[in-house]
C-alpha cells in the first residue's frame, strides 16, 4: 500500500473496521506547545507506530470542487445526500459494497461494470445489469455469487471482492444521511447532492479527532485529521505488536477486579530504599513481577531500645503471630506523663531521681515519690514579683501506707525521672494491644513469630510501639519465586510498569516476607514527618540568669538577679592627684607598705567620696583576679574582661596625651 496524507486516509476509513495499525512515514512536528494544543499530540516521528481506536467528529464543511467556496454545516444537518450520476464507479466490487450504508446486509443488489468483463470465459458487456446475491467464501477470499441476464439469457458466476475494475450501482438512486455518508468511507470521498443546499456537486470534508494508541503513552494519543503527515497502514503485518501503555505502581491501587496479574518493570524506585531487605534491590528495570492484589492488613511503626548500633525501626503487620508483654514506660518530664490522660485508664509512676522545682511555689519531688496522675489543671505563680498563670499537672502523691495521699500541682516543664507501674504480666497480640492499651506503650517479645525464619524482635530487650499505619499495600511476587510474597507500599516506593499479555499463572499459597519490615533510619524520620501530629509542644521552662563568682566561675544554685549592675565612673581629665589630696577617710590600712603609682594601663580604679573622685592604688588587674580576697578586705576589685581592659587602656592613652 503506497503511502497516504493522514487527511486523505481518515476519510477512506471504514469505521467499521477500527483498530487499525499506521506507520508514519514522514515525522512532523506541528508547532506549538502541548499545553496550547489542548492535550492533543503535537510531534510524530518517522517510524513511529498509531492504533487508531475511534473517530469523534469536530465539524464538517462542505465545498463546492467548481468555485472552491466552503460551508461548514451543523453536526446536526438533517438534509439527505445522493451521490452525482458522473461519480459512482469504484475500483473493485469490495469498495462498492462497502459503500452502501448497509453492506452486504441488504441483499440482492445490483450494479454493472463501465468496462467489458469476461468471467470463466463468459463475456459482459459494459453497462449490462448484474445482481449480487450472496457471499461465500473461500480459502480465507470472500467471493460474490451473481447473475446476469443478457442475449443468452440467465448466467450465473462468482467474482473475487478483490477483482479489479469500475463498477457502479444502477439501482434508483438511494438518499443518505449525513450520519450515513460519514460512516461510509467511499461516500465521504464521492460527490454528492443536497436539495437542502442547491443543485450543484459538494465534497463532504469532515474534521476529526483521532483517538490512538501509542508506545509509552499513559493516555489516549489525541491527533486531528489534518495533521499534515504521512502514513501507511500496516495492521495485517502488526498483529503480534503489543502496544505497551505504562502505568505507575501507585496507580495500580485504583485497579478492580484486575488481579492477579504480570507486570514488567520498566522504571525501578528513584528514592533512597525504605526497607532494609533482600528484594528491593531486585526491582529493577526488565524486572518481571505478579501482583496479587491490595493488602488490607494495618502496620504498627515500632522502635528498639538503644543498643551499640543505636535504635533500629521497624514497620509490623497486624498478621504478625508473635506475643507480647508490657514493659514500664519512661516519661523524662512531667509533660510526657500528660499524654497518657484521655485514656480512662489510671496511671502510676515512680520517681527515679530528685526534681527540683524553679517555681517557688510549686513543690519539689524526690526519688521514690509514687505519683498517680489526675488530670491537667492550671494555677498562679510568681515570678519576678509578677503573678503568672501556668498549666499544671495534678497528680497524688503517696508517702506510705499509713499516710493520706497528698495532692501535688507539678508544672509540665518540670524536668525529671518517671517510670511507670506495671503488674500486668498477661501475653498481648498485636491486635489485642491496638485494642487494649495506649500507643505509644513499651512491650517485649515473649514468643516468636514460628513461621518466620529469623524473627529478630525476640533479640531486643524493649520495643516502643509508636502509631499504627493504615497506608494500603499490594501483595507481590517476583516471577521466578511466585509463592514467596512481599508487600509494596506504592506511596512510598512508587516505580513506572506495564502489564504483559501473558497469562497469571493459578494462585497457589503463599509465604508472607513482609510481616516485619526493618526500615532504613532516613526513611523512619521522613516518615515520622508524614504523620499526622496534633501534640502541643512543650512548654518552655521560665528563664534563668547565671551568677558567676570574681574570678569568672558560675557559683551552684545562683538565684535570678533582677539588679543591673552599676556603670563606671567617668574618668578624670588630670594626670594624677596628689596624695595629699586624697582624704585620710578614704586610704587604705595598708597604704604604708604600697607606693602611690600614676595611673597606668590595668592599674586603673576609683572610689566615690562625697561629691570628689580620688584614685585608689591597686594591684594590676590580672593579679586581682587571682588573688584570694578576704570578706572584711576594703579593696574594692572588679573584675573586667580583657576587651574592656583595652578599651580602658586606649582612654588612658587620650586622657595622657590631652
Amino acid at each position: 500500500m503506497e503511502p497516504l496524507s493522514f487527511q486523505q486516509y481518515i476519510l477512506s476509513l471504514d469505521i467499521a473496521s477500527l483498530p487499525r495499525v499506521l506507520k508514519v512515514c514522514s515525522g512532523v512536528y506541528f508547532q506549538g506547545s502541548v499545553y496550547e494544543m489542548g492535550g492533543r499530540e503535537c510531534c510524530l516521528s518517522t517510524g513511529d507506530l498509531v492504533k487508531i481506536t475511534g473517530l469523534r467528529l469536530q465539524k464538517i464543511t462542505c465545498e463546492d470542487p467548481e468555485t472552491g467556496q466552503a460551508t461548514e454545516l451543523p453536526l446536526n444537518f438533517t438534509g439527505h445526500f445522493q451521490p452525482s450520476r458522473d461519480k459512482l464507479s469504484y475500483m473493485s466490487l469490495k469498495k462498492l459494497a462497502r459503500s452502501r450504508p448497509a453492506g452486504l446486509q441488504d441483499m440482492p443488489f445490483t450494479f454493472a461494470s463501465a468496462v467489458d468483463l469476461t468471467v470463466d470465459g463468459q463475456f459482459i458487456p459494459k453497462g449490462q445489469p448484474i445482481s449480487l446475491l450472496s457471499v461465500a467464501r473461500h480459502e480465507g477470499q470472500e467471493f460474490a455469487n451473481c447473475t446476469t441476464t443478457g442475449q443468452n439469457g440467465q448466467r450465473s458466476f462468482c467474482l473475487p471482492f478483490s477483482f479489479q475494475g469500475q463498477f457502479c450501482e444502477c439501482s434508483g438512486q438511494p438518499s443518505y444521511t449525513l450520519s450515513q455518508v460519514l460512516e461510509s468511507g467511499a461516500l465521504r470521498g464521492q460527490r454528492l447532492k443536497c436539495s437542502a443546499l442547491g443543485r450543484h456537486s459538494l465534497l463532504l470534508c469532515p474534521v476529526y479527532e483521532v483517538q490512538a494508541i501509542m508506545h509509552m503513552r499513559k493516555e489516549v494519543v489525541k491527533i486531528p485529521s489534518t495533521l499534515e503527515v504521512d502514513v501507511e497502514d500496516v495492521t495485517e503485518e502488526s498483529q503480534h505488536i503489543h502496544f505497551i501503555k505504562p502505568l505507575m505502581l501507585s496507580e495500580v491501587l485504583g485497579l478492580e477486579g484486575a488481579f492477579p496479574m504480570q507486570a514488567e518493570i520498566l522504571e525501578g524506585p528513584e528514592n533512597l530504599p525504605i526497607f532494609e531487605n533482600d528484594w528491593i534491590p531486585r526491582l529493577q528495570k526488565g524486572q518481571k513481577i505478579q501482583i496479587h492484589g491490595k493488602c488490607c492488613a494495618w502496620r504498627i511503626l515500632a522502635s528498639s531500645s538503644k543498643g551499640r548500633r543505636g535504635s533500629r525501626h521497624f514497620l509490623l503487620s497486624s498478621t504478625y503471630q508473635g506475643k507480647f508483654r508490657r514493659r514500664p514506660r519512661e516519661f523524662p518530664t512531667v509533660f510526657d506523663l500528660t499524654t497518657s490522660l484521655g485514656m480512662g485508664k489510671c496511671l502510676r509512676v515512680v520517681v527515679t531521681k530528685d526534681c527540683e522545682s524553679t517555681e517557688e511555689d510549686l513543690p519539689s519531688l524526690s526519688m521514690g515519690d509514687r505519683l498517680e496522675v489526675l488530670h491537667l489543671a492550671k494555677t498562679q505563680v510568681r515570678r519576678q514579683a509578677e503573678h503568672k498563670s501556668i498549666n499544671v499537672l495534678l497528680c497524688s502523691r503517696n508517702s506510705g501506707e499509713d499516710e493520706e495521699s497528698e495532692e501535688l500541682m507539678l508544672p509540665l516543664h518540670l524536668e525529671g525521672g518517671f517510670v511507670e507501674e506495671v503488674s500486668d504480666s498477661r501475653r498481648y497480640s498485636l491486635p489485642e494491644i491496638v485494642e487494649q492499651l495506649q500507643l505509644p506503650c513499651e512491650v517485649k517479645v515473649t514468643t516468636k513469630d514460628s513461621s518466620l525464619a529469623n524473627d529478630v524482635l525476640g533479640s531486643f530487650s524493649a520495643l516502643r510501639l509508636e502509631a499504627r499505619i493504615t497506608e494500603p499495600f499490594l501483595v507481590t511476587s517476583l516471577c521466578e519465586a511466585p509463592s514467596v510474597s512481599f508487600q509494596i507500599p506504592p506511596q512510598w516506593l512508587d516505580m513506572a510498569l506495564f502489564f504483559t499479555e501473558e497469562p497469571a499463572p493459578p494462585q497457589t499459597p503463599l509465604t508472607d516476607r513482609s510481616k516485619v519490615e526493618e526500615l532504613t533510619e532516613s526513611f523512619y524520620y521522613h516518615l515520622l514527618k508524614l504523620m499526622p501530629s496534633n501534640e502541643a509542644p512543650p512548654p518552655r521552662p521560665p528563664k534563668r540568669k547565671e551568677f558567676r563568682d570574681k574570678a569568672g566561675t558560675q557559683l551552684p544554685g545562683a538565684k535570678e538577679v533582677t539588679e543591673k549592675p552599676k556603670p563606671l565612673p567617668p574618668l578624670s581629665k588630670s594626670k594624677c592627684i596628689p596624695e595629699e589630696s586624697v582624704p585620710p577617710s578614704s586610704k587604705p590600712r595598708n597604704a604604708r607598705s604600697r607606693p602611690i603609682v600614676r595611673s597606668s594601663p590595668n592599674e586603673y580604679s576609683l572610689h566615690h567620696t562625697g561629691s570628689q573622685m580620688a584614685p585608689k592604688p591597686t594591684k594590676p588587674f590580672k593579679e586581682a583576679r587571682d588573688a584570694n580576697v578576704s570578706e572584711d578586705s576594703d579593696h574594692d576589685y572588679e573584675v573586667i574582661d580583657e576587651d574592656l581592659i583595652k578599651t580602658i587602656d586606649k582612654m588612658q592613652k587620650a586622657v595622657l596625651h590631652y
